[in-house]
């Protein structure tokens, strides 16, 4: 399967890596005990790179991306996921499948990446599978975890007056992606050090995990996460609120390692892995004084207007372009 490995030894790479679960029953059985605490909603993701779609390589990551990177990232983008609807990350399972040749020394260092993730934000490697692949190399993870009530952050829960509030690096991803690209045309391979703050936010991203569960504790009426970028995700949340945002391009946090790039840059970008939420007027400045920032404010369509998004540059309104990547748009 790998050079030197079989799916048993690829299984105790990971396994040894990630470290026994605090789990009665975890890895080596024919599934996982984990138990549920006392009180308490359980959210499930397995959202990869892109919505409801595995990481495919060729698609979502090329083999250049640094492994270590790429097994932090798998699993980090699936905790945003499950902290973006106020839960806490409690564990995981990782599924796959594995081409021929694929060198022991790669699979390694992308269990090291994961199993740092998974001490990072507290979650567990409870299971999984492994099987040989005649294609690419295809990762996917399963990753769940717990509220510390009944209540879960949705997206529909937003109403007229809110404040829309964001909190992440927002277009850091997108210029590390453009500096990574560029590496990776000189020649740097997976071996590369992560060299920048820009290009250590697209190939190991550190979503906001606590941002999530706390704004469910304090008054937050809706969230998503922040995956495919402002100018994706924003329609979808008002969509789903069946309400108007009005959002100030000009309004987004002055980031020293974003210069290069303008609002419509950052907000057009993707892989961002921040929260968006809506929030009571009344609790905006707690909001503000966790690290949030308001681009804005949710209303109700008037006049024959759809919910969505209406853009503003220093008030007038302005046109946004979305720039995610879309699997079967056919482009």
């Amino acid at each position: 399967m790998t050079e030197g490995l079989s799916e048993a030894g690829l299984i105790a790479v990971v396994c040894e890596a990630c470290g026994a679960p605090r789990t009665p029953i975890g890895p080596g059985d024919d599934a996982a005990l984990v138990i549920a605490p006392p009180r308490g909603r359980q959210v499930v993701t397995t959202d990869a790179l892109v919505e409801g779609v595995p990481l495919v390589e060729g698609v979502h990551f090329l083999r250049a991306h640094p492994p270590e990177a790429l097994g932090w990232k798998a699993l980090a983008v699936n905790l945003s996921d499950v902290a973006a609807m106020g839960a806490r990350p409690s564990a995981f399972v990782l599924s796959a499948a594995v081409p021929e040749g694929l060198p022991a020394a790669w699979w390694g260092a992308f269990a090291r990446g994961l199993a740092a993730c998974a001490r990072a934000a507290g979650a567990a490697l409870v299971g999984g599978d492994t099987v040989r692949s005649p294609g690419p190399l295809v990762l996917n993870i399963t990753a769940w975890g717990w509220t510390e009530g009944d209540a879960v952050l949705r997206r529909d829960g937003g109403r007229a007056g809110d404040a829309l509030m964001v909190r992440g690096n927002i277009g850091r991803s997108t210029l590390g992606l453009l500096n990574w690209l560029k590496l990776a045309e000189s020649g740097w391979g997976v071996d590369g050090a992560v060299r920048d703050d820009a290009l250590a936010a697209h190939l190991r991203p550190a979503p906001p995990l606590d941002a999530g569960p706390w704004a469910l504790a304090h008054g937050a009426s809706a969230g998503m996460d922040l995956s495919d970028g402002l100018a994706t995700d924003l329609p979808r949340l008002a969509a789903a609120c069946g309400l108007v945002l009005e959002v100030e391009l000009a309004a987004l946090p002055v980031d020293p390692v974003c210069a290069g790039l303008t609002p419509d840059e950052r907000a057009a970008g993707g892989e961002d892995y921040g929260l968006a939420v809506l929030v009571p007027a009344e609790h905006v400045g707690a909001f503000i004084a966790r690290g949030f920032a308001s681009l804005g404010a949710a209303r109700q369509p008037v006049g024959g207007e759809r919910p969505g998004v209406l853009w503003r540059r220093h008030g007038a309104p302005t046109e946004l372009a979305a720039s995610a990547f879309a699997h079967f748009s056919g482009g």
